[in-house]
């Protein structure tokens, strides 16, 4: 994300939105499968699956429409953008070295808890 530019800002929206719509129709076209597997609408209904393939590229059509008639979720959208275009990304050095801090931090808190563990086992089976 280094390189987003204030310019690119409709076409950053557009793929977002480009991408949510696509992600509303494939959750609504599995959650209508899944009805269909609990009652059996695949039997009942004739061309079932094509019908939910239809719902589901309709919704994220008309999630799509939405969204981009609607004034106030376009502002908001473009409010996050441009907090987003000031953010100081770190480079590729500070995330390595971060990284590895992380791995070695819960490697030690992650032992501590293993000993712990097998200490109070000890004890426990010493008792009972």
């Amino acid at each position: 994300m280094a390189g987003i530019k204030s310019e690119d800002e409709k076409k950053w929206i557009n793929a977002f939105l480009a991408i949510v719509s696509v992600l509303v129709g494939i959750v609504l076209h599995s959650f209508f499968e899944q009805l269909g597997e609990w009652f059996e609408l695949e039997v009942k209904i004739k061309y079932f699956l094509q019908l939910t393939q239809a719902a589901g590229v309709l919704a994220g059509f008309l999630f799509w429409i939405l969204i981009v008639k609607n004034e106030n979720a376009l502002n908001h959208l473009k409010e996050v953008y441009s907090e987003l275009v000031k953010v100081v990304w770190p480079d590729k050095d500070q995330v390595v070295k971060l990284t590895v801090g992380i791995i070695i931090g819960v490697s030690i808190i992650s032992g501590i808890f293993v000993l712990s563990d097998l200490t109070f086992q000890k004890a426990l089976e010493l008792i009972y």
